[in-house]
């Protein structure tokens, strides 16, 4: 359940003043074929592959890993439901927690837990999908991190270990100053003794991770980022076959 906890090192700690930021561009369009290939949402892969990154993180870093390691994130969520604070937009930002299973090995099975996991909030009825939301008048992503990081910031006593926000953003580009905006990196503030905070945005056909990190206890932010990067890639590896070829390797698509 949700109160097995990961090692306590690994994502708590007490806050220098310092902090480092890492950011990782992905194509949406991987994260719709694993949703498409697995079922869930694209939240879900987005989600797990966080998890897996976090796993992959730890054992870089020989942290004990076993099949019970988990952790709490809290994930803000678009509701309209009448509890939850309240945007500019009317609709509501709730706090979800959620366990995520970074002790599992199989980047399947975590996708389906993730998925499950979630599968509450979907049915409830009061959740907003993430297009109707980009959708809405007035909308705007940075309004949605903001929230979503005072909902997390209240609800302090849930005993979360991570603070994860995942808002979408328009599909055509927007502009500042007569220029096109490329990309999209939130920068979610650290609170309590949370050492790591992951703000998600999809802008134009990319996803784009912002990770704040304590610099002291969290000095290699870049490698929880190359991990995160990983396990999409791993996710999508699972699908490879049926689309008859099965690319391996690193290599990053050319930026535009």
């Amino acid at each position: 359940g949700a109160d097995a906890q990961a090692p306590h090192s690994i994502l708590s700690t007490e806050l220098s003043r310092h902090r480092k930021f890492a950011s990782l561009a992905a194509s949406l369009d991987d994260f719709r074929m694993v949703r498409d290939a697995h079922g869930g949402t694209v939240n879900d892969v987005i989600l797990a592959a966080i998890t897996g990154g976090i796993r992959g993180w730890m054992l870089t870093r020989a942290e004990p890993v076993s099949a019970k390691t988990r952790f709490r994130a809290m994930v803000p969520m678009s509701v309209v439901a009448d509890d939850g604070l309240p945007t500019s937009l009317g609709s509501k930002v709730r706090g979800h927690l959620l366990s995520l299973p970074a002790g599992e090995s199989n980047p399947v099975v975590r996708l389906h837990q993730v998925s499950y996991a979630l599968k509450d909030h979907r049915e409830t009825g009061s959740a907003v999908a993430a297009n109707k939301l980009a959708d809405l008048p007035g909308f705007a992503t940075s309004t949605f991190h903001a929230v979503g990081a005072r909902v997390a910031s209240a609800e302090e006593n849930r005993g979360h270990q991570i603070v994860i926000t995942n808002g979408p953003g328009p599909n055509d580009p927007v502009y500042m100053a007569g220029d096109a905006v490329s990309e999209v990196y939130p920068c979610i503030p650290l609170s309590g003794s949370r050492a790591v905070a992951i703000g998600v945005t999809s802008y134009t056909g990319k996803v784009f991770f912002g990770i704040v990190a304590d610099r002291d206890s969290v000095p290699d932010v870049d490698v929880l980022a190359q991990c995160i990067e990983d396990a999409l890639l791993e996710l999508v590896e699972t699908i490879d076959s049926r689309r008859g070829h099965a690319p391996r390797g690193r290599q990053r698509p050319a930026k535009k």
